[in-house]
């Protein structure tokens, strides 16, 4: 699912004012040169939401005459909101290596009122699928840039252990490039977001068709639209202290808020 750490370069304007950092594991210092560099741990808070459609690879009903339906037949709408706590370290100047744990609260509606079945003279309505969790997540950002400049490529792994009326498991990978511009204390930059989630829920719920009882059920989601754009905007309040907000939009919607703290 989705996540990104604001990346200040080494060679931005404002790491004039940075404390050298004589402590932590930052590999190959000289390439920074004279040049002062940030504090090499960072803890950060992070907030995200995004709303996405997804494609159908499954969704089976055990109901007698019914297996898997069409996924064109069927819309799937997905809202999620997602913060965490996050520990990142510089590893060399341009590698930038994070762990984050948190949670995730999310609702995915499954249109099935275009799904006819055979001697059922109702529509099937809509699935909701609401779960909730806990999210853990690793990832590497890797930096380059000039003193007006820079480009910076985010990965993230993530895995949530949720909770809910069903059995359910997401996983999702990010890759989030960006190019932006660095001036005084302030970075705005342009990018995309590629997302690949695999969601799968099954258990027995109730659809709101008079005289049909609770069913067995299976589905199997992935992100519909792998691409969106970005924009966003950071300030460096010290050398220890930044924030940004991201926004995402195209054919998912995202905002990215995050805080961190170095030290």
């Amino acid at each position: 699912m989705r996540h990104l750490i604001f990346a200040l370069l080494l060679l931005a304007p404002t790491a004039a004012s940075a404390q050298e950092s004589n402590s932590g594991p930052l590999f190959m210092k000289d390439l920074v040169g004279d040049r002062e560099f940030f504090e090499p741990w960072g803890i950060g808070l992070d907030f995200f939401t995004m709303e996405q459609d997804y494609s159908i690879k499954s969704l089976e009903f055990q109901l007698p005459g019914v297996g898997e339906i069409d996924p064109s037949l069927v819309g799937v709408n997905n809202d999620l909101q997602h913060y965490d706590l996050k520990l990142d370290v510089w590893v060399t100047p341009f590698l930038n290596v994070f762990g984050l744990v948190g949670r995730v609260d999310a609702d995915t509606l499954v249109d099935l009122s275009s799904v006819t079945i055979p001697g059922l003279p109702f529509p099937l309505g809509t699935l909701p699928v609401s779960y909730d969790g806990t999210v853990y997540g690793l990832g590497v950002n890797l930096v380059y840039g000039g003193d007006h400049w820079f480009a910076a490529l985010n990965n993230t792994w993530t895995d949530t252990s949720l909770n809910g009326d069903f059995d359910s498991s997401v996983s999702s990978f990010t890759m989030q490039p960006r190019i932006g511009l660095i001036k005084d204390k302030w970075t705005v930059w342009v990018g995309g977001m590629y997302l690949d989630t695999e969601e799968k829920h099954s258990g027995t719920i109730s659809l709101p068709v008079p005289g049909l009882p609770p069913i067995p059920f299976r589905v199997e989601l992935a992100t519909l639209e792998e691409w969106n754009y970005a924009v966003g905007v950071g300030h460096v309040f010290s050398p220890k202290a930044h924030i940004s907000l991201e926004l995402g939009f195209g054919d998912r919607d995202h905002t990215l808020f995050n805080f961190t703290y170095r030290f």
